[in-house]
């Protein structure tokens, strides 16, 4: 159900009718459905191993979404563990390439420190300004330090209209 703009320009003392009803009732409909919304996920089935001094596609075969959009606000979301490949602490940074348009500074839109095994990394980032029509969404990193990280597992990546 589509979204229908609601009267605003009311005068005192003047009566509700069954249209401006319809109109309340069918954004009550499309409120209730945003799996209209357009969606695209993945979740990585294996280990993936990164090391790169400069923003890389993690995995350009999978975690490289396409969505078809009306013009409206995008959420694009990722969570994952991360290890590192060697006995050295190694720094980790996600960025989210756009049509080809990185969207962080030089150090992406989020980073870690990875100490540990198992290390836990997420982001939510709004793109806004997209016209609407197909487009790319890519999720990148690059390691510091010389050093490599591995991503687990069940990460998951996804992109949404909103």
């Amino acid at each position: 159900m589509a979204w229908t703009k609601p009267k605003t320009d009311w005068n005192n003392g003047e009566l509700v009718t069954a249209e401006n009803m319809n109109a309340v009732g069918e954004n009550l409909a499309a409120l209730r459905e945003p799996s209209a919304n357009q969606i695209a996920v993945y979740t990585t089935p294996h280990d993936i191993i990164g090391h790169t001094d400069a923003f890389a596609d993690v995995d350009s075969n999978n975690l490289n979404l396409t969505l078809v959009t009306t013009g409206r606000d995008v959420l694009v979301h990722f969570h994952g563990f991360l290890n590192r490949t060697l006995g050295s602490n190694v720094d980790t940074y996600f960025d989210v390439d756009v049509d080809g348009n990185l969207q962080g500074n030089t150090y992406g839109v989020t980073g870690i420190r990875v100490t540990s095994v198992g290390m836990p990394v997420a982001f939510t980032r709004l793109v806004q300004g997209l016209s609407a029509g197909s487009h790319t969404f890519k999720l990148k990193w690059r390691n510091r330090r010389d050093r490599g990280s591995r991503l687990l597992r069940s990460a998951q990546f996804w992109v949404r209209e909103i």
